[in-house]
């Protein structure tokens, strides 16, 4: 192919891409009531078979009204801390396993799905690392035997909310640890926020899998933007570049925590600074299917992108320094928080629409798991 319609290929390619995105963007806004769209059917389709697979018991064991209580009661914390309500992995049939992960990837993009999939994975590398520990060492603080022996892949809990039928609003969700993953269908629209990702260990540092990342490029995308700045706009979102370690500010029960922006607004950004900044944001926006996550990207345009504010804590030289970065806006907050070393903990929320609560005109108090 010669220079000239390798370039008219690349300039057809750009446009069509754009076209793309504003086609997906419009219909993003548009959400008549009882519109079915590919993304609902698809979930709909896949929640159905998955609850077909199950007996009767596990359909009434996973099914919850939409407006239960239950559907914020979600945690990070090992199942044995924190109980979980639902069915677990561990009590699923190969079928009924198959059908969660049909749903699974229905309701994320292939970069969610991955993540998700790895992590819950990652647990048994956990799991059989901590109890090879107990065998020699008394236990670690906050990690007793029957926390540690509730880890591992087959812990993880689903939940069915509503019926999911056309015309019907739903939800599910898929939690156990590190893990809080919350998936609303409302008249053809399909939220994926509140989403809670974490990981430990987050890089294999011993064979077989030496090197392996389960969430390989929050931490980067971060780094960028914050290396990015020049020294008058790093005083303003650098809070302080000495070693820290903590938690998000927004999990279960905290959604409200944050009063105020803090950091540096997105208006300050130059327009490569600003491509940066969307693509961290992309990183976690997009673990939703295509036409949930262009949604959501709608609306914090429509917010404005200059209502972001970006602030760091920690290092800013290294990727396993342990730092903390929060990118804050009307529709959108963004945690990353490095709880210990090699241990980190994410969240994704739209504080407008947590749980499609704007969609549904639902008003839910989100609290910490209680068995009432």
């Amino acid at each position: 192919m010669n220079r000239r319609h390798f370039g008219l290929s690349i300039a057809a390619a750009t446009l069509f891409t754009r076209q793309l995105r504003e086609a997906l963007a419009q219909d993003a806004s548009q959400s008549p009531s009882g519109v079915d769209t590919d993304l609902t059917r698809r979930m709909r389709d896949a929640a159905r078979a998955f609850l077909e697979s199950l007996g009767e018991a596990g359909r009434k064991a996973v099914s919850f009204p939409l407006e239960a209580d239950q559907r914020t009661s979600w945690s990070n914390l090992p199942v044995a801390i924190v109980p979980r309500i639902g069915l677990s992995v561990g009590a699923l049939g190969v079928e009924s396993r198959r059908r969660l992960h049909d749903l699974l990837r229905a309701s994320t993009s292939s970069q969610g799905y991955h993540k998700i999939a790895a992590l819950m994975r990652h647990d048994d590398v956990l799991r059989a690392e901590e109890l090879e520990y107990l065998r020699h060492n008394p236990p670690r603080p906050r990690a007793g035997r029957s926390a540690i022996e509730s880890m591992g892949s087959a812990n993880y809990w689903i939940a069915v909310f509503g019926e999911p039928v056309r015309g019907n609003a739903w939800a599910w969700l898929l939690t156990g640890h590190h893990l809080g993953a919350s998936f609303t269908c409302a008249d053809g629209r399909v939220t994926a926020a509140p989403l809670f990702l974490g990981a430990q260990p987050l890089e294999d540092l011993t064979r077989p899998y030496a090197g392996f990342v389960v969430l390989s490029h929050e931490a980067i995308r971060g780094l960028d933007v914050v290396n990015s700045l020049n020294p008058e706009q790093a005083r303003v979102a650098v809070v302080s570049t000495e070693p820290f370690f903590s938690d998000v500010l927004t999990g279960v029960g905290r959604r409200n925590s944050l009063s105020r922006f803090e950091g540096l607004p997105a208006s300050d950004l130059d327009a490569a600074q600003k491509k940066l900044l969307l693509a961290l944001v992309d990183e976690y926006v997009r673990n939703a299917d295509a036409d949930a996550a262009e949604r959501h990207l709608d609306a914090i345009q429509r917010a404005g992108i200059d209502q972001l504010h970006f602030s760091w804590r920690g290092p800013t030289n290294d990727v396993r320094s342990p730092f903390y970065y929060r990118l804050h806006g009307p529709r959108l907050i963004i945690e990353f928080a490095v709880q210990e070393p090699n241990h980190v903990h994410t969240i994704m929320r739209d504080p407008q629409n947590d749980y499609g609560m704007d969609w549904l005109g639902l008003h839910y108090e989100e609290h910490a798991y209680s068995a009432r």
